[in-house]
């Protein structure tokens, strides 16, 4: 195959990952034993990352009952409003951000703006993945801070798909600029996971995720000093190498819930609405966001 540069969108900033490429002064880890066919893999992988303009955040959703108290029935006319207010609220959905459409070449989801963020979080089912024709396909579905137009990213999540070859169905996390780091939690696919990244402002981020259908955990502390706190994510990545996206594996339709940011629903800030594609030909549709205002699909079309 001919060999050709990957130019990313404009503003990003293409990561890399060890083994892709080695600055002067880094050495490669030593190695007990020869690297494995999906070590060899992965280790040919990097991420990418785009820059946007970031819009100002929309309108908050408000209730406001108004009743007329009754000096005679003070009691009942409170008791009243209270259930008439608890109804109104469980029957009314959150109001949704100002939101757009846009296009990614390697992203499909959604992406809030127009706050401080400082948590966000997704509940998924790690998909499976059909052959397709080429040896390393994968997906990575993740929850992560800033990335849009930052120089940081604190992410963690799932991986589905194929390393050279071989089923790869992987618990993973990155904090840029350092690369991805492939932790040992096992997950197969149909496996219920939340995934959550969290921070006090001070620097440190807790990246945590917990297997819902067989109870593990894990989570790590970890330090971004400069993360800018402007951008949350739930996202459905094609991960890249050195010469662009790696192939998408056909994960079919893979369905987020519950995906917040500051505890609220992600669709209640300003938002952007990704699907993925690849010049002409669209790749992945994120669909339109459920009532709730924190669920939503990305249903999988070409490689």
């Amino acid at each position: 195959m001919q060999d050709h540069e990957f130019e990313p969108d404009r503003g990003s900033r293409e990561l890399r990952e060890l083994g892709a490429f080695v600055p002067p002064g880094e050495q490669f880890p030593r190695l007990e034993k020869p690297p494995s066919r999906i070590e060899r893999a992965r280790r040919s992988l990097t991420r990418l990352r785009f820059a946007s303009l970031l819009r100002p955040v929309g309108p908050l959703p408000l209730i406001v009952i108004i009743a007329l108290f009754l000096p005679a029935a003070a009691s009942v006319v409170t008791s009243v409003a209270i259930g008439i207010a608890r109804a109104h609220a469980a029957a009314t959905p959150p109001r949704l951000g100002q939101g757009a459409l846009e296009t990614s070449s390697n992203w499909a989801g959604y992406v809030a703006s127009g706050a401080r963020f400082t948590s966000v979080s997704a509940t998924w089912r790690v998909p499976p993945v059909k052959a397709g024709t080429q040896p390393t396909e994968v997906a990575a579905l993740w929850v992560g801070l800033d990335g849009r137009g930052t120089s940081t990213l604190e992410q963690i999540g799932t991986l589905s798909g194929t390393l050279g070859g071989s089923p790869a169905f992987e618990v993973w996390y990155e904090v840029v600029p350092q690369p991805p780091v492939y932790e040992r939690l096992a997950i197969k696919p149909g496996d219920s996971v939340t995934a959550s990244v969290t921070t006090n402002g001070d620097g440190a981020f807790t990246l945590f995720i917990r297997n819902n259908t067989t109870g593990g955990t894990f989570s790590t502390l970890q330090p971004s000093r400069g993360a800018e706190l402007v951008t949350a994510e739930v996202v459905a990545e094609a991960p890249a190498t050195i010469s662009g996206p790696a192939p998408l594996p056909d994960f079919g339709t893979i369905g987020f819930t519950n995906a917040r940011a500051n505890g609220r629903p992600i669709g209640t800030f300003t938002w952007d609405r990704l699907s993925m594609s690849s010049g002409t030909t669209l790749q992945a549709v994120t669909a339109p966001l459920g009532r709730d205002a924190g669920s939503f699909s990305v249903a999988w079309k070409h490689e």
